[in-house]
C-alpha cells in the first residue's frame, strides 16, 4: 500500500506546499497534474481509523469530504478534500447576530449529520471551522474525533482544545453530541463578543438563549442535539 499511494502522489500529483507539522501530525498539499483539482493529504499519529471509515460514506456541504484512508506504517493517511478558504479563526471582526445565526446553522447541520452516525467531534474551534469564499461553512480536522455509544461511561483518552471541551471530555465523563454542542455555544459567543462566555456572555434575544444553554456545565442541561439548536433557531 505504501509504495503504491507514493507512486500514485509522486505520477499524478504535484507537491504545492506543507500545510502543517507537529510531532503529532502532517498535513501536505497536493495538485492533480491533469485535473488541476487539489487534495489534502494527512499523516496521523493517533486517530482512530474507524471514524475515518464512516467519515468516507459522508457526502455533506457542510463537512470537508474524506476520499480515502488506510494505515501506513502505524500511521492513519487521509486523503481529503482542499477548501479555498478562511477558517473562522482568521476573522479580524466580531460579527453581527445574523451572521453568526447563518453560520451555526451550518455548522449544527454539519454536527446534524456527523452524530447521526455516532460520530463526536471533540475539537469544533474557530480553527476547525472554515468559510468559503461563497460563505459555505465546513467542519474539519477529525484528528481526535471518535465513535461513540450509549454504552460508554468515560473516555479512554482526555483530548480537545482548552476553552472549547466542557469538562466531561477533560476525562469526568463520557463524551458525546453535547460535548460538541457545548463548543457551539462557545463558538457562538466568539464570533459575537470576540469573548469566551466565561469572561463575557452575549445574553441578548434568540442567541443569548441558545449560547447559555448550550455552554451549560452540567451536558444534562444542554440542548440534546444539534437537531434541536436548529429548530431554536
Amino acid at each position: 500500500m505504501k509504495n503504491h499511494f507514493n507512486e500514485i502522489l509522486k505520477s499524478e500529483f504535484q507537491f504545492v506546499k506543507l500545510i502543517h507539522k507537529s510531532d503529532k501530525a502532517e498535513c501536505v498539499l497536493y495538485r492533480h497534474k491533469k485535473l488541476n483539482k487539489s487534495i489534502v493529504v494527512h499523516k496521523l499519529n493517533n486517530a482512530h481509523v474507524d471514524v475515518y471509515s464512516v467519515l468516507k460514506r459522508i457526502r455533506h456541504d457542510n463537512i470537508a469530504e474524506v476520499y480515502d484512508a488506510f494505515e501506513i506504517d502505524g500511521k492513519t493517511v487521509v486523503v481529503e478534500e482542499y477548501i479555498n478558504g478562511i477558517t473562522l479563526s482568521e476573522l479580524t471582526d466580531t460579527m453581527s447576530p445574523l451572521g453568526v445565526k447563518r453560520i451555526i446553522i451550518q455548522l449544527c447541520s454539519g454536527l446534524s449529520a456527523l452524530h447521526s452516525l455516532g460520530i463526536v467531534h471533540r475539537d469544533i474551534t474557530l480553527n476547525n471551522i472554515m468559510l468559503t469564499d461563497s460563505g459555505t461553512v465546513k467542519i474539519i480536522d477529525f484528528d481526535i474525533a471518535k465513535l461513540y455509544t450509549a454504552a460508554d461511561t468515560v473516555d479512554s483518552d482526555t483530548m480537545g482544545t482548552v476553552g472549547f471541551a466542557p469538562f466531561e471530555q477533560l476525562g469526568l465523563n463520557k463524551t458525546d453530541e453535547r460535548s460538541d454542542i457545548f463548543a457551539v455555544g462557545v463558538v457562538a459567543n466568539l464570533l459575537l463578543t470576540g469573548k469566551h462566555p466565561s469572561v463575557h456572555m452575549f445574553t441578548k434575544g434568540r442567541l443569548g438563549k441558545i449560547i447559555r444553554t448550550c455552554t451549560s456545565i452540567d451536558p444534562r442541561e444542554r440542548f440534546s442535539s444539534a437537531d434541536e439548536i436548529l429548530e431554536n433557531l
